[in-house]
């Protein structure tokens, strides 16, 4: 298969376009688009344009240099989606990434690489060993014991690429390595997810691309461990046990309120946190899990929402290609995939 024979179909599936869709927008045959995708025709510049406009595409989109080849979760299956879901969903991280990368190579050829911290992958054989992992980390990256206030940022800047992304429903995050240059660790969450939810989605992320799990562990126990480690690197224990006391037997709704937005994590997690740090009994866990459910706070909570996180890390390297004049407004607004009316302020100012 030629390079633009994948792009056609690359972008096909980012539209969830089947080849007759396509066709039918386009104006192209659907035997001609199978033939172009396969590599077996070259489509001449009007048909190229024809499909652009078919599939909302610009035409550089075909002409860009091959950058991520395969794409696949390497930790949290997609299996919630359909196929065709799937499809588009690996399509748009695919030209995201290859447009990151791409804003790498213009400012900053030496890429930022990713470094597994020393003593990990931590091995986990218990939910136990996952919480002290999480405490290890915090030790190592020096965050201390005090609410993490930008996982986003932290992880951007131990060399994660982190991505927010339309995506259906029923996705709410993965992560997989790229192979580039020796491998790219890539997060990537669905846009639209309340703060608390996409924090914990990363930490839980973070887990499986810092833990290390013993033959023989299913994907249940393995989800577990993460879910833990999760919880733990965002309101560790010692910290949580000043803010509410090492043993109650019951909290206030106003007390998990404050500190959902304290600890940036839902309140139902906090729940799982107090009975794992010994603050609530397991009893007294069900009981809670209960009156959430009764209230219908499993499904959406009380009170103003977390904030969600925004990486900054592409969005700053493509302000600071086009303050250097390494590249127009323009290419600029290519390469960020979107309107971006702020690089205008970010030019420098006449002499």
């Amino acid at each position: 298969m030629s390079l633009l024979g994948k792009r056609i179909k690359q972008a096909r599936r980012r539209a969830r376009a089947s080849q007759r869709d396509l066709a039918a927008v386009s104006g192209v045959s659907a035997t001609a688009i199978s033939k172009y995708e396969r590599g077996l025709m070259k489509p001449g510049s009007e048909v190229i344009l024809k499909i652009a406009h078919a599939l909302d595409v610009d035409v550089s989109f075909f002409l860009r240099p091959e950058r991520v080849k395969t794409i696949e979760p390497a930790y949290r299956k997609l299996k919630k989606l359909s196929k065709t879901s799937e499809r588009q969903l690996i399509e748009r991280i695919r030209d995201w990434l290859e447009r990151y990368l791409e804003a790498e190579d213009i400012t900053e050829p030496e890429r930022r690489a990713y470094t597994m911290p020393e003593g990990f992958p931590y091995e986990v054989q218990t939910m136990d060993d996952a919480e002290r992992a999480a405490d290890q980390l915090r030790d190592l990256w020096d965050l201390g014991s005090d609410p993490i206030e930008n996982l986003t940022s932290i992880l951007e800047h131990r060399g994660v690429r982190v991505g927010v992304l339309e995506a259906d429903d029923a996705f709410d995050a993965c992560t997989f390595i790229a192979d580039v240059n020796g491998g790219v660790p890539v997060m990537v969450t669905r846009r639209g997810v309340p703060g608390d939810r996409q924090r914990f989605s990363l930490a839980h992320e973070l887990g499986h691309l810092v833990l290390q799990f013993p033959e023989g562990m299913t994907d249940t126990e393995e989800e577990r461990a993460c879910n833990r480690f999760a919880g733990a690197l965002l309101a560790p224990a010692e910290q949580l046990l000043q803010d509410v006391g090492e043993t109650r037997g019951s909290i206030s709704k106003e007390e998990i309120l404050v500190l959902k937005h304290t600890y940036g994590i839902s309140m139902r997690a906090l729940t799982f946190r107090f009975r794992d740090s010994g603050v609530i009994t397991e009893a007294e866990w069900k009981s809670v899990q209960r009156a959430f459910t009764s209230a219908g706070w499993h499904r959406q909570e009380p009170g103003k929402p977390v904030a969600a996180e925004e990486p900054q890390r592409f969005r700053m390297l493509v302000l600071r290609a086009v303050t250097e004049n390494l590249i127009s407004e323009r290419r600029a607004r290519e390469l960020y995939g979107q309107d971006f009316d702020e690089l205008s302020e970010a030019e420098p100012a006449d002499a």
